[in-house]
């Protein structure tokens, strides 16, 4: 038996992820074998009405496979069952099929135990997931910290979109993710010392982005491994590219989960019932 669920998945929101949860925990309870998450693609975004999400389809598709208890992700074109169900069943059989892979990689040792990735993660976008994945490669336990909103607009020179609290919460749903650790200054000493006490031993690496070397090159004696950024891709992958996104697509519905008044594909009471939700089922 799998369950799955179908949404648009854009911008991932607390409430939203802590509803993932609570449909990935009743699954459970029913003995499914695995939980899928559909993703809806540009053209069903704008043919329900919602408008063209700020994350490509690629790139909400790798964010949500990382997320906990989903097991595997895949596109959805149109709200027909039929075919939802045929993506269901493929995407189900690649994750089978990939799974023993998954798991020899997870199996091999990690240079570190304790590693370190801080950050702003605010709109949480796959230049994020990119840099965190190459940190929790070489980490057996990764601590993401989190900058404090006061330290966002003092070193920014503007409000987070999401606050810290929920900021922390939303990484906190990341497979990858050992724990949190809200930071309210830069030095990274204060975070090692910190962390130190918390966890009983040292940082052993520091994972910062490529573009931030300049800003602690006199940071000698720790372990910084600065992880590659491409100058390019930033334009398009930045917390700042999507707010501007964001701002020109302000009230369109396209947060987590959120959809309009389903069309005339789903008629009478089932639609009403169902209006304004996720289509989410069990494939026996």
């Amino acid at each position: 038996m799998i369950a799955y669920k179908t949404g648009v998945f854009d911008i991932l929101r607390e409430e939203d992820l802590q509803n993932l949860d609570r449909q990935i925990q009743l699954s459970q309870e029913e003995n499914v074998e695995a939980f899928g998450l559909g993703l809806y693609d540009k053209n069903l975004c704008e043919q329900l009405g919602i408008g063209i999400p700020l994350k490509s389809l690629e790139d909400r598709m790798k964010i949500a496979e990382c997320l906990r208890g989903v097991d595997f992700v895949f596109p959805v074109t149109t709200l027909d069952q039929n075919v939802i169900l045929s993506r269901v069943k493929s995407a189900y059989e690649e994750y089978l099929a990939n799974r023993k892979h998954e798991e020899v990689n997870n199996a091999q040792e990690k240079p570190y135990d304790l590693g370190y990735a801080p950050g702003t993660y605010d709109l949480f976008h796959a230049g994020h997931l990119e840099n965190l994945s190459i940190a929790s490669s070489q980490c057996k336990r990764l601590i993401v910290g989190v900058k404090a909103d006061e330290l966002v607009e003092e070193h920014k020179g503007r409000k987070p979109v999401i606050s810290d609290e929920e900021r922390m919460e939303i990484l906190r749903h990341f497979k990858f993710v050992y724990g949190v650790y809200k930071y309210y200054t830069r030095d990274l000493h204060s975070a090692n010392e910190n962390l130190q006490e918390i966890y009983g031993k040292p940082i052993d690496a520091v994972f910062l982005g490529s573009d931030l070397q300049k800003d602690f090159s006199k940071t000698e004696d720790l372990n910084i491994i600065y992880t590659p950024r491409d100058k390019e891709q930033m334009k398009a992958r930045s917390t700042t590219h999507y707010i501007k996104l964001k701002l020109d697509r302000e009230n369109k519905g396209r947060l987590t989960g959120k959809i309009p008044q389903i069309s005339s594909q789903r008629k009478g009471k089932e639609a009403d019932k169902d209006e304004g939700k996720d289509e989410e089922g069990i494939e026996h």
